[in-house]
């Protein structure tokens, strides 16, 4: 179904308000905790295609940029329908950051309304659309870009990992054989799919063998991700073990760059299998990285009184 011009500028400024209310739970936080694989353990990094730019640093310098909205402002009031004007607008709003989305998306949207065609609008609407919450815009923008740009991992990883949070696991699936169809037997991409077959109700289990296959990298990844999903199956036994594994396979390693992430599962998980002293352990090493991580903290604070209460009553 289409929607209108109108109806999508409505659901941004709801969206928004939402957005910047709570600033401090980004995507990336909504991922995690859907058990989304967003570390790197020695990992292959998607690099975007050179023609047209992404980053802030590809990009002409703030004060430059800014100079030149106001060019385009004038332009645009006095020519309201100027497309090309539209388009580059929404690309330098987009360009200095999220207070800007708003106003970027409007001006790219209009321009698009007015009949402009340019596949590298669908990569910057899909961006901001996601960091405004609107993840099935997102969605959709993101797939119009790889229609026209089939080859880019960048946005294909993008799609990937907002199926995953949104729900839409038949499409993560998808979207992560796909990538593994261009990069080979790449182990990030193979946890994430491992993990995504599971949401999906499929069988994950050779993709767990094709990890462990793939040497030390991969059998960590391989009990890291079945360590959490027997975690969320409540099998603690198994959970503790696989875990356990992990972070001494992650301590000898030195690459995981989650390690407080995994020290925290792999504690709470040995509490859960009454193994006290491993529990301990585990958040001990949790606080000497994250002093702040006040899950871990209280957790640890419990289990210390339960000990030494118990050696009382020896």
């Amino acid at each position: 179904m289409k929607v209108s011009y109108e109806v999508r500028h409505r659901s941004i400024r709801i969206a928004a308000g939402k957005v910047f209310r709570s600033y401090a739970t980004p995507l990336v936080l909504v991922l995690l905790a859907g058990l989304a694989a967003l570390y790197i353990f020695n990992g292959q990094v998607f690099v975007p295609s050179p023609d047209f730019p992404r980053s802030v640093s590809d990009f002409m310098q703030a004060s430059k940029a800014e100079r030149r909205l106001a060019e385009l402002a004038e332009r645009l009031a006095d020519e309201p329908e100027d497309m090309k004007a539209l388009a580059e607008s929404g690309r330098l709003k987009y360009q200095l950051g999220l207070s800007h989305y708003i106003g970027a998306i409007a001006d790219l949207e209009r321009a698009r309304a007015l009949g402009l065609a340019d596949y590298r609008s669908f990569y910057y609407l899909g961006v901001m659309y996601q960091a405004e919450g609107l993840y099935g815009f997102a969605a959709q923008e993101y797939r119009r870009f790889l229609n026209n740009k089939p080859d880019d991992r960048e946005v294909r990883m993008l799609l990937a990992k907002l199926c995953y949070s949104s729900g839409d696991f038949p499409c993560a699936v998808r979207e992560y054989e796909t990538l593994l169809k261009a990069r080979g037997e790449d182990v990030v991409l193979l946890e994430n799919l491992a993990v995504s077959r599971w949401k999906n109700k499929a069988d994950y289990s050779d993709v767990l063998a094709r990890l462990r296959a793939a040497g030390p990298e991969g059998g960590f990844l391989a009990d890291y991700a079945e360590g959490r999903i027997n975690y969320e199956l409540k099998n603690y036994a198994a959970a503790a073990s696989l875990l356990g594994k992990a972070v001494a396979a992650a301590a000898s390693g030195g690459s995981f760059a989650d390690r407080a992430a995994l020290l925290w599962l792999a504690g709470s998980a040995a509490n859960k299998n009454q193994d006290v002293a491993a529990a301990c352990g585990y958040l001990g090493e949790l606080l000497k990285i994250n002093p702040a991580h006040e899950e871990g903290g209280r957790l640890l604070a419990k289990l210390e009184k339960a000990r030494k209460t118990a050696k009382k009553k020896q």
